[in-house]
């Protein structure tokens, strides 16, 4: 995206999507299995990740007649295309349009930084991990067989409401200390280890914060968390 239209153009094309997707899951309720509800907001990211246009193909609507529509409306009659689906700033911004994109690009890397910080944060606190009892780990261990999955380092850190895996390539389960960790929620920890959901919630994150300014995205976000 290189300006303000090509990036309209690529959000009103996923957020068609999303509207559609939120129609087809309100329809059901919760009579979807999780598997199908994943591959429903898998289909909205890789709309989010294909430039839209591509191929002179779009997603249910043609968007390029309303954004050119849009652009001809302020005197604008160049054509809007979509090479990429994160923005490029190529010069220093002199009309208007030139000026909304850069706080748009702005945003992206605020929220970006906003969300590199917090994982951080994160790992300072994840340092002052204890080890944990041998009991506890040989209940990871069994589970973690179960699941047919590999055995991730597990510590217990001090003030944590709850149980939670964090990482993708060296994944750690904290579990608050001082506090019986049951089977049950070990099981559902590692189950989002299976299931790669650390990987998961950074392609969200990337995601929402391309699209911070469009609120139907962001509640998708939210949701597919």
């Amino acid at each position: 995206m290189r300006d303000l239209w090509s990036f309209l153009l690529q959000t009103l094309n996923a957020g068609g999507v999303a509207v559609l997707l939120l129609a087809v899951k309100a329809l059901f309720k919760d009579k979807l299995p999780p598997k199908w509800q994943f591959s429903a907001w898998g289909v909205l990211g890789i709309v989010l990740l294909i430039p839209a246009g591509w191929n002179s193909r779009f997603a249910l609507v043609n968007w390029q007649y309303v954004v050119e529509l849009m652009k001809s409306a302020v005197g604008d009659f160049s054509y809007t295309r979509v090479l990429f689906p994160f923005p490029v700033v190529r010069s220093a911004p002199q009309t208007v349009a030139e000026w909304l994109f850069l706080v748009y690009t702005v945003g992206v890397l605020v929220h970006l930084l906003m969300y590199l910080l917090s994982y951080i944060r994160l790992r300072f606190v994840l340092r002052k991990g204890a080890p944990v009892s041998e009991n506890v780990r040989e209940s990871v261990n069994a589970i973690a067989s179960g699941l047919q999955i590999k055995r991730c380092r597990v510590i217990q850190v001090e003030g944590l409401p709850s149980a939670f895996v964090s990482g993708v390539i060296r994944p750690v389960l904290a579990i608050p200390a001082q506090t019986d960790c049951d089977g049950k929620i070990l099981l559902h920890e590692l189950m989002h280890l299976r299931s790669k959901d650390t990987l998961w919630s950074i392609c969200i994150a990337l995601l929402r914060s391309l699209h911070w300014c469009n609120p139907l995205l962001v509640y998708c976000a939210k949701r597919a968390v």
